[in-house]
């Protein structure tokens, strides 16, 4: 389903379009990477928000007006040493047995525990998407969940959730990070070990599926590697385990990675033309083959596909906070990033303040033109509305976005994908089933919040505002200021705001007519 079909079936009978439609692809941004120096306006400070969080609230809006943008990202960005959310549960910490090769009722309750851990797992992590304040790691740490891909559902059965949630803490300790590190660190971490048979791959029987991935997907993208280099990168990575069971081996501690020296090839190893020496079993620790053969090989990759490198996760990095299609006119900026990239000896973080703080990624053909992933769709409406969410990662998993478990090792297609004839009325289902738990208490304190919400035009105007990504004109005001006031008179809001349930009946019955707005699904 395109876009164009998207905005006719959203605005079917409707006296209105939105104001930033237009029926196809995005206007040419004509602005560059130079810095957006002037002060935030609230309209800017919103669009930051939309972007590097899962939805802005007005606490965290009136906390960065008025700053530039480099002094706002300052305090959204962090330093990357923040400390870890609090754990999900004791589970984190508990070992079951493997399940291969028991018998089926015990392999069942092993696996129907871990089903039950993971739905924690994912609601563990949707709860701090929700609450999350200044600084903001999770929507980065979704990024890179979905570019270092690991699924808990995989051809050979599940990963266990305690390893998923070790990656997740990898993640977002490396969100803003050196990438050439990250790397490193994903490689050798146990989720990832088993998820791309990193823990089958030994000496004699090599596994070349990480190897491939480590620069197809997740380094410098296809055509820039040999079938060569993929079988000398395997055997690079031959030896190391993931501790998984209660009675598997735990050099490392329970649920990490360790090396077995007898299942490394020790040989020497030809990759991109340059040689990782061979060793006897004198040298043939885990500390020299992790920092001497996998750090060698992350090396000659980063020296001989520099700009590869960086162009594909700039890439990636663009189409995730700016638009997801970047045309001809962005691969200017793209490539601007790259050297960035590459100047800044592939630190995330300098280009990512670089990228959210520039005149380009403020410009208005860059407002408003994001399709709402479903992560942003269900956590962003339950934190605006400041609701819990109780079933928030199945409502995902029916818009096609399984939290933790993408459909394979590239992720999710993402952008149009996210918006069809199904995926669409599952969204409004959603909104429509969450809307209808506000209480009145919440309602009240909902509206509250506004400057001058005594005013029923201002308090139309802030509601657009803080919904929808471009200000909308005076017929949409109108037509919202109709529904809450049930096609009554101006001066009826003060009785209405007095009442606590006929606020919030009026309220409700206001959020689902903007739900239904194509603009309510962007941002």
């Amino acid at each position: 389903m395109n876009r164009r079909s998207f905005f006719s079936m959203l605005t079917h009978g409707s006296t209105f379009r939105t104001e930033n439609d237009t029926g196809g692809n995005r206007t040419q941004a004509v602005e560059g990477l130079d810095q957006h120096t002037t002060p935030l306006t609230r309209a800017e400070a919103f669009h930051l928000l939309r972007r590097i969080t899962f939805a802005p609230t007005l606490s965290l809006v009136n906390q960065i007006v008025g700053k530039t943008a480099s002094e706002a990202l300052e305090i959204i960005l962090g330093t990357g040493n923040e400390p870890a959310p609090t754990s999900p549960g004791t589970w984190v910490d508990q070992a079951q047995e493997n399940p291969a090769g028991v018998d089926i009722v015990t392999k069942g309750s092993i696996e129907s525990t871990w089903k039950s851990n993971f739905a924690k797992l994912q609601n563990w992590w949707i709860e701090q998407m929700r609450t999350e304040q200044f600084p903001a790691q999770e929507k980065l740490t979704l990024f890179w969940s979905g570019h270092f891909t690991s699924e808990f559902t995989f051809d050979l059965g599940y990963i266990p959730p305690q390893l998923l949630y070790r990656q997740n803490l990898l993640l977002r300790k490396n969100r803003i990070g050196d990438f050439r590190q990250f790397l490193e660190d994903v490689t050798l971490d146990a989720a990832m070990l088993v998820y791309l048979g990193g823990n089958l791959n030994e000496k004699g029987k090599p596994n070349e599926n990480y190897g491939r991935e480590m620069m197809e997907l997740f380094s410098c993208g296809i055509s820039w590697y040999t079938e060569g280099d993929v079988k000398e990168a395997a055997r690079v990575l031959t030896g190391w385990k993931a501790s998984q069971f209660s009675d598997d081996v735990a050099k490392n501690g329970l649920f990490n990675a360790y090396f077995e020296p007898s299942k490394h090839d020790v040989g020497a190893k030809q990759f991109m033309g340059q040689t990782i020496a061979g060793r006897d079993d004198t040298i043939n620790t885990e500390f020299l083959v992790r920092t001497e053969e996998i750090r060698g090989i992350i090396n000659i990759l980063f020296n001989e596909r520099a700009n590869p490198i960086g162009n594909f996760m700039m890439r990636k990095l663009y189409r995730y906070f700016v638009y997801s299609n970047p045309g001809t006119s962005d691969v200017t900026i793209i490539e601007a990033l790259r050297e960035s990239f590459k100047n800044n000896q592939f630190q995330i973080r300098p280009v990512v303040k670089e990228l959210l703080t520039s005149k380009h990624f403020f410009d208005k053909a860059n407002i408003g033109v994001q399709i709402k992933t479903p992560a942003e769709f269900v956590v962003g409406l339950a934190r605006q509305l400041n609701i819990p969410l109780t079933t928030g990662a199945a409502s995902m998993a029916l818009m096609e976005q399984t939290l933790i478990d993408p459909p394979n090792v590239a992720g999710w297609d993402g952008y149009r994908t996210w918006i069809s004839t199904k995926t669409f009325p599952q969204r409004i289902t959603f909104a429509n089933a969450l809307i209808k738990t506000l209480t009145d208490a919440q309602a009240t304190a909902f509206v509250k919040q506004f400057d001058n919400y005594t005013d029923i035009n201002k308090f139309v105007s802030g509601l657009t505002e803080y919904f929808l990504p471009v200000a909308v004109g005076q017929a949409r005001l109108d037509y919202y200021k109709k529904i809450l006031l049930s096609n009554g008179q101006d001066y009826e809001w003060a009785n209405i705001v007095a009442n606590a349930g006929t606020l919030n009946t009026r309220l409700q019955t206001t959020l689902r007519a903007l739900a239904k707005a194509p603009d309510f699904h962007l941002c």
